[in-house]
């Protein structure tokens, strides 16, 4: 009997030290994660909007599988950490004031990025998932959207710019903290300067598509 009862009480014990590892691996490799996926996807959609035509063709990464998979591998993984991140508030082990600045500072890009990731993915994700859109509509459909205006304001490509800049601060910022351990001063230059490309990037392909060619 005793040994039963051993099995049973163990069982619960394993199953949360499993549940602690997955916490524990998206602490670790979400942030790398995210940051990688925002400066491709923001190189692709500047591509796109640079070469698409009148009638934009639908992308690879337009397709269901393709965001399925990145909602599965990416932003799940991002979200978790996102809000335990959250609920731990800024890091009281800051050594100056520019770095408590930054912590609190990418505390509010988290909420920005997750309101900016709920606006999207409830624009472009879900009615692709849901079948509302077919792959070839995306495109087409969000440059609609972001060249609409509110009140007589692209308040949608504003949100849209703002949702850019956070989430490329925020993947800087991840990238930096994930190389900090003894690497060179060279590392966190090159690292500064991707994050100003995801901007740029990013803001290129909002205003395109909101107003159409910017640069010839």
């Amino acid at each position: 009997m005793s040994v039963k009862g051993d099995a049973r009480s163990q069982a619960p014990s394993s199953g949360a030290a499993t549940f602690q590892r997955l916490l524990s691996t998206c602490d670790r490799y979400a942030g790398p994660g995210f940051a990688g996926f925002v400066l491709l996807h923001f190189a692709c959609q500047a591509f796109r909007a640079r070469s698409g035509g009148a009638l934009p063709q639908a992308g690879f990464e337009a397709q269901p599988a393709v965001v399925a998979g990145s909602l599965l591998v990416i932003w799940l993984p991002f979200v978790v950490f996102a809000w335990r991140a959250l609920r731990r508030g800024p890091s009281a082990r800051a050594e100056s004031e520019k770095a408590r600045a930054l912590a609190i500072l990418e505390q509010v890009t988290l909420g920005l990025v997750l309101l900016f990731l709920t606006l999207h993915l409830s624009q472009v994700a879900w009615p692709l998932l849901s079948g509302a859109l077919a792959p070839s509509d995306v495109r087409p459909e969000l440059i609609a959207q972001l060249s609409s205006t509110q009140h007589g304001a692209p308040l949608l490509a504003a949100a849209y710019l703002c949702g850019v800049g956070a989430a490329a601060f925020l993947g800087a910022r991840q990238a930096l903290l994930a190389l900090r351990d003894g690497r060179p001063r060279v590392w966190a230059r090159a690292v500064v300067a991707l994050g100003v490309l995801a901007y740029l990037l990013g803001s290129y392909a909002v205003i395109r598509c909101a107003s159409g060619v910017i640069l010839p």
